[in-house]
């Protein structure tokens, strides 16, 4: 049996066909060259596929170069859908330069899944800003789920139960690049912490209210990565 591609992270795990990931054309993969410990997460695009026989996609480029593969190269691929993370382990059949340049990969007998529970908070660091009563204040979000955030700011933002809308910027791959987002939420808590020198900051949590699915999906992406970096 093949070995578990998700053995460091939680959640319910399951095996299914390749085409049950719903493949589309242009959809991006993370491509990284076998043994995965050694070599990067690099990404490309799926062009598309033959069941049974092939899976094409774009090389691949590190540090703007095409990676260096072979034929025969064992690579494993992953694709999140908003929902479920994907990873699946194949070998590249022919490289190919014409018309641009592009790889077959072996069609995966299987593909493994991971539905992760995403209620629960991911430890990040991200700039954001919170507007407010007094308009827009710099924040640092310190943990991020689909539910809510804490943040941390140089002001109490007013009172449990008060909206707040929140603006951030999610690092979106391949590139350094953030996608910015901005959620409608509502105060829980409000916390004023003592720091060093007399000054002051207020940590508060905050719960997201409805937001469009393109922002919803976008989230859950970025927090099925932070959860399977490990």
């Amino acid at each position: 049996m093949t070995e578990d591609l998700f053995a460091n992270a939680s959640g319910r795990r399951g095996r299914c066909p390749f085409t049950a990931m719903k493949p589309k054309v242009g959809q991006r993969f993370e491509f990284q060259i076998a043994p995965a410990a050694l070599h990067p997460r690099l990404f490309t695009h799926l062009i598309g596929y033959e069941p049974g026989e092939s899976v094409l996609v774009r090389t691949p480029h590190e540090n703007n170069l095409p990676v260096n593969v072979h034929e025969g190269q064992a690579v494993l691929v992953r694709s999140f859908d908003g929902a479920r993370a994907y990873a699946f382990e194949t070998t590249v059949q022919r490289i190919c330069i014409a018309p641009f340049l592009y790889l077959h990969l072996a069609y995966p007998l299987e593909v493994q899944y991971l539905q992760v529970r995403l209620e629960a908070r991911v430890p990040v660091r991200l700039l954001a800003e919170v507007r407010a009563q007094e308009g827009w204040l710099p924040a640092l979000v310190l943990d991020l789920g689909l539910g809510g955030a804490l943040l941390e700011t140089s002001h109490a933002l007013g009172e449990a139960g008060s909206p707040v809308e929140l603006r951030l910027a999610i690092p979106e791959e391949p590139m350094p690049a953030e996608v910015p987002l901005t959620l409608g939420a509502r105060l829980l808590y409000v916390e004023r912490r003592p720091e060093g020198a007399g000054a002051t900051v207020w940590r508060q949590g905050v719960k997201f209210e409805g937001y469009a699915r393109d922002a919803r999906i976008l989230l859950q992406n970025f927090l099925l990565r932070q959860r399977l970096l490990v």
